[in-house]
């Protein structure tokens, strides 16, 4: 008897693990939606659009992505949506830095903790742009009014907090300039503040590089510096980056994808696997090329590890800025 029970057990834990074995197969077998914290045209639109592009031309997953561009404060909207959908492992979602600079400057309590890190995709530079009939030659000539005087040039950014600030305050700020009077205008996404730099209605926009490039060709725009630790091979070849100047700068604007909170470790391990292969596909190169991206791969357990470190690092900065207003809490 006790053997029978015994044996029954011990089929009873195969079958069950035989049937685990098959759910962790089957996923995804509908469906995932994307939630990109941007709106249509922007950067991290784009990104959502490459990935989609990428595991659908290489038959990576055997279903597909269906899109929800959620723009606005700053990418909370959309971290609060992802939030709130604890353990939907049919969920992922495309954000950058603000992940976590949001929560140090105090516009939302949530931060990477409070998702799931997939993983780190991309990383793009920043720019500073103007249109091509602009007064301003070069980047230097603008630091050195801002110098003289901070608040008499108005810059575009996409969202307050971001990146794209930070690449006019950490330049300024370098240079001697007060970062504290600094004007700084956000508008919607990143393609909505192009509308705004070619309609005349902002003199200045710090964007990333591919958000700003097709202008560029299309010789409705100028490009007066980049973030990039060295210079950067193609179409931004010759554009000055902060250390050629002598401003001590770079700056890696990064894409990556997170999933809810509680997702299935199955879940986290079927993308780590995946998006491994989706980086290697000629797609996925080919979107490189396109939009001046640099591959920055990292897995879930790396990208993790990683986004703690640069939260540390932005908290010194944010601190020494007078912005870091949710550590004061």
């Amino acid at each position: 008897m006790k053997k029978m029970t015994l044996l029954r057990l011990i089929l009873g834990a195969v079958l069950g693990g035989t049937f685990a074995l098959a759910q962790a197969a089957a996923f995804p077998d509908k469906n995932i939606l994307m939630v990109v914290a941007g709106s249509p045209g922007g950067g991290l639109d784009t990104v959502g659009r490459a990935i989609d592009n990428a595991v659908q031309d290489s038959q990576l997953i055997p279903t597909g992505f269906v899109l929800r561009n959620m723009g606005g404060a700053g990418g909370n909207l959309a971290k609060s949506y992802v939030h709130q959908r604890k353990g939907d492992p049919y969920t992922v979602y495309i954000e950058s830095n603000r992940i976590y600079v949001n929560r140090i400057v105090g516009t939302t309590k949530l931060s990477h903790r409070d998702v799931t890190p997939v993983a780190r995709l991309i990383t793009e530079y920043l720019v500073w742009a103007v249109r091509a009939d602009s007064p301003y030659k070069s980047a230097k000539e603008v630091l050195d009014k801002l110098k003289a005087n901070p608040g008499s040039l108005v810059f575009g950014v996409g969202t307050i907090p971001s990146n794209d600030q930070m690449n006019i305050l950490r330049p300024a700020l370098a240079y001697g300039a007060d970062p504290r009077k600094i004007k700084v205008v956000p508008f919607k996404s990143g393609g909505d503040l192009m509308i705004q730099l070619l309609g005349g209605h902002v003199p200045i926009i710090s964007t990333g590089l591919s958000e700003a490039i097709e202008q560029v060709k299309a010789g409705k725009a100028r490009l007066l510096a980049i973030s990039a630790p060295q210079p950067v091979p193609g179409d931004a070849a010759n554009v000055p980056t902060w250390r050629s100047m002598g401003v001590d700068v770079s700056i890696l604007h990064w894409r990556g994808m997170f999933a809810p909170p509680g997702v299935p470790g199955q879940t986290v391990e079927y993308w780590d696997q995946t998006l491994a292969k989706m980086v290697k596909t000629n797609a996925w190169k080919k979107a490189l090329n396109r939009f001046g991206w640099h591959d920055a791969y990292a897995d879930s357990a790396r990208f993790r590890k990683e986004l703690g470190e640069e939260e540390k690092a932005y908290a010194q900065l944010l601190t020494q800025l007078g912005m870091a207003k949710g550590l004061k809490k």
